[in-house]
């Protein structure tokens, strides 16, 4: 019996093998290519707008060949605090007996790439303000597979247009939307817009705004062969003479489409989105225009600057905007030029559109900017930020506690209440109202 088995075994292991090489021999079970050890042309990765510009996980070295240059503003800033001794814990506290009015501020804490609040001033303006400020520096942090590469920073964040005012304050320190040319001590960091326009104006989300722009992204050749402006006389309470000129200069023109905003009444409003129907659109010391494939005429020099301000060029092969006096005394000249020579205003416009639409405006662009702004700033912060405190309760122990407040509840958290008078009182109101400051 034993032996007939051992037959049988030896029967049906031979027609197994049979079987194999049979389907060997007549592929019917197809083989795997292997994957080679070795790729004589390795993968090179190049930016592509349509399938990188919503991207805010690139690598470092995905975001140096996509966004080249868009760091001029962050190595200026490390330089300067690199020569003036570092930045000390002392310069991020937040503000008080401010020279204007009362600034709403957040002192932030990065820590192993979780963001905390650690101390909140109320102030003037809208607090959404520094919300979605602070929104873009969340999705820039956990967009990248491990955010606790990122080291741990603290520093305060300003939400005013003008983060450190006239007389400065020397060594005050904060990130904020822009900065004065004179202001060495600012952080620049992409405008608030990026994530969405303040609560009072109808523009809505960032993303959402660039949908909404698509339909009017028509040939150059067909929009509306005119200037258009709309903004403010009054900044600040001030009139403002680049834009109270520029509506001088423009009064009457067959090429003008230049006007006052009354944000009251809504008189004059045109959407966000509209502005790419036009053009030529005339950019006066506030939000540039750059989402558009249409000429933005810049008068020049700027006063502030913002954090693309570096890729601005008006000149060469690469022009991607048209610069004009602050007086605006050379605008007709420039009209003229350009409504006669639309060929070269075509492709000054596309340039616009490719260069700061299409990469150095795009979520992805603006997520790699604000990782590497933390990681320059924490090259010249003189201190160690601290997650954990410990304090001292009334019977002599020591409690050991997380500082501050998470991001992920503060957001949803309601604000102390504080009372500003209506505007244009409220505009100036001064306060050393501190929430908190942990």
């Amino acid at each position: 019996m034993t032996r007939v088995k051992l037959l049988a075994a030896v029967a049906a292991v031979f027609i197994l093998v049979l079987t194999y090489l049979s389907l060997q021999e007549h592929e019917v079970v197809p083989r795997i290519a292997k994957i080679p050890t070795s790729v004589s042309q390795p993968y090179a990765w190049t930016y592509d707008p349509v399938r990188d510009e919503r991207n805010l996980g690139l690598t470092e070295e995905q975001c140096e060949a996509a966004f080249p240059g868009q760091d001029a503003e962050i190595v200026r800033a490390r330089e300067w605090h690199a020569a003036n001794g570092g930045i000390d814990q002392d310069q991020v506290k937040l503000w008080i007996d401010e020279p204007d009015k009362a600034h709403g501020q957040v002192r932030i804490l990065i820590y192993d790439g979780d963001i905390y609040v650690v101390g909140e001033k109320q102030g003037v303006v809208d607090r959404t303000r520094y919300l979605a400020g602070l929104s873009m520096i969340y999705r820039s942090i956990v967009a990248i597979p491990d955010p606790r590469v990122l080291p741990n920073v603290e520093f305060t964040l300003d939400r005013m247009d003008h983060p450190n005012p006239e007389p400065h304050r020397p060594g005050r320190t904060a990130w904020g939307w822009c900065r004065h040319k004179t202001d060495n001590d600012t952080w620049v960091m992409p405008d608030f817009n990026g994530w969405s326009s303040s609560g009072w104006d109808a523009v809505g989300g960032y993303r959402a705004f660039r949908e909404k722009s698509k339909p009017f992204l028509t040939p150059f050749k067909d929009k509306l062969k005119r200037a258009l402006w709309r903004g403010q006389l009054d900044v600040g309470q001030k009139i403002s003479t680049i834009r109270k000129k520029l509506l001088e200069v423009t009064e009457g023109k067959p090429w003008s489409d230049c006007g006052e905003l009354q944000w009251g009444s809504r008189s004059g409003v045109v959407p966000m989105e509209e502005h790419c129907k036009w053009q030529f659109l005339i950019h006066t010391e506030g939000k540039p225009l750059k989402n558009c494939n249409s000429v933005t005429i810049i008068h020049n020099p700027l006063e502030y600057v913002a954090h693309f301000y570096p890729l601005l060029k008006s000149e060469g092969p690469d022009q991607n905007y048209v610069a004009a006096q602050n007086d605006w005394s050379d605008l007709e000249n420039i009209m003229d030029y350009y409504l006669e020579h639309q060929d070269e205003a075509e492709r000054i416009a596309e340039e616009s559109k490719r260069f700061f639409r299409d990469r150095y405006l795009t979520p992805a662009a603006e997520a790699c900017y604000i990782r590497r702004m933390i990681y320059e700033y924490a090259k010249v912060q003189n201190f160690e930020p601290q997650l954990y405190r410990n304090d001292t309760n009334e019977d002599g122990t020591v409690t050991t506690r997380v500082r501050g407040v998470s991001w992920e509840r503060f957001a949803f958290r309601a604000p102390k209440k504080f009372d500003v008078p209506p505007f244009p009182e409220g505009y100036w109101f001064k306060s050393n109202q501190i929430d908190f400051e942990d």
